[in-house]
């Protein structure tokens, strides 16, 4: 007579079968839809996009692995009447830590005071514990120029948090349009890329009062409004810790875009601010898209295929995040980040046209109207 088989072989296989019925090129492209003309989504080398491959291999990594995970999101928006967070960013991490939680992991929100109140209204709303939700402090924001030194108090709150309860056992760590450091010559010339680093083209576009900080697609300077989350990432690298990282964004000034060449984002993007804006903070995984919110839905629907867990999705669908992206603008100070106004838009689209792709992706991958 022989043993049964371990639950986590039994996992693998379904997975592993589930990866070969899911068309990932198909999904890829809804995630990979341009409508505001930004060109990282559209950007293509040899025909094919810059993160070809990654959402396929994000996702296999979170249905094989994940057991506890980080997510961390909010984009400061400066306006007339003050610094808030964008609707882009907080409804996809919270469609993936549903996803996640449904699933039967352990996940955490990484905020900062102005992405935190969003974070928590989506827990509200959806009945999941606020305690979740884990604030980092914004005057642990390093104005030391270029952020080439240590910040000492960051990284004692990184390591704090690692050692912490809410971060035992974690397995991934993900950053969904989540601003980071634009790069310096030093990380300029640390990129893996073949060939010499272009050091001369950089110095003439961006100048030193630029280099290693945040800034918005605009080019300005957004470091005082951004808590140093980046110094997580960071600090997993350098201490080669065993947890796996993932980068969502849309324009290159997100966590993870230091995954690609400073070159090639900047031509990518094409705008006059591109050269300054591109993060230097890279992932394993990064993963690019028209509207930095497809990409964590795509990435949640996709590990609920591989775990043949698609009967779980009862509001993961338009309707669902309608209701949330409508809560969030009338009762927390968010707006939208391209117009800066308080209103039920995403990167100035229009819900419907917003929400078209999640319900094609849902369709793609089998989750049936009838569970939402």
């Amino acid at each position: 007579m022989t043993s049964p088989q371990p639950p986590q072989l039994y996992v693998a296989l379904r997975v592993r079968a589930a990866d070969l019925a899911i068309d990932w090129a198909g999904l890829e492209a809804l995630t990979h839809l341009d409508p505001a003309g930004r060109g990282l989504a559209s950007f293509r080398v040899e025909r094919a996009p810059l993160d070809v491959g990654q959402l396929r291999a994000a996702a296999l990594d979170l249905a094989l692995r994940a057991s506890h995970v980080a997510i961390t999101t909010g984009f400061p928006i400066v306006t007339s009447t003050g610094i808030v967070a964008e609707t882009d960013g907080p409804p996809g991490a919270l469609f993936l830590a549903r996803a996640l939680l449904a699933l039967g992991h352990e996940v955490v929100l990484i905020g900062d005071v102005y992405g935190a109140p969003l974070l928590r209204f989506g827990c509200r709303l959806w009945r999941l514990s606020e305690q979740r939700v884990v604030e980092m402090p914004l005057a642990l924001v390093d104005d030391l120029p270029a952020s080439a030194q240590a910040n000492t108090a960051a990284d004692r709150w990184v390591a704090d948090f690692l050692a912490s309860r809410p971060a035992s056992g974690l397995t991934h760590l993900l950053a969904i349009e989540r601003p980071g450091p634009s790069h310096t010559l030093e990380s300029l010339s640390a990129q893996t890329t073949p060939g010499a680093a272009p050091t001369d083209r950089f110095a003439a576009l961006v100048s030193p009062e630029h280099r290693g900080i945040a800034h918005n697609m605009r080019g300005e300077s957004i470091q005082q409004h951004a808590a140093p989350v980046d110094r997580l990432f960071d600090w997993i690298a350098s201490k080669h810790l065993p947890i796996t990282t993932i980068g969502i964004g849309d324009g290159g000034n997100e966590i993870g875009m230091g995954s690609y060449a400073w070159e090639t984002l900047t031509d990518a993007v094409g705008t006059e601010p591109a050269a300054r804006i591109v993060c230097r903070t890279s992932t394993d995984y990064t993963l690019i898209a028209g509207v930095s919110n497809w990409a964590g839905y795509a990435l949640a629907l996709a590990v609920a295929r591989l775990r043949d867990a698609t009967d779980l999705g009862r509001s993961w669908n338009a309707a669902g995040q309608r209701t949330l992206i409508e809560g969030l603008v009338r009762e927390t100070p968010a707006v939208d980040g391209l117009t800066r106004r308080r209103e039920a838009t995403v990167d100035g689209l229009p819900l419907d046209e917003y929400l078209r792709p999640l319900t094609a992706m849902r369709s793609l991958l089998g989750f049936s109207d009838s569970t939402g």
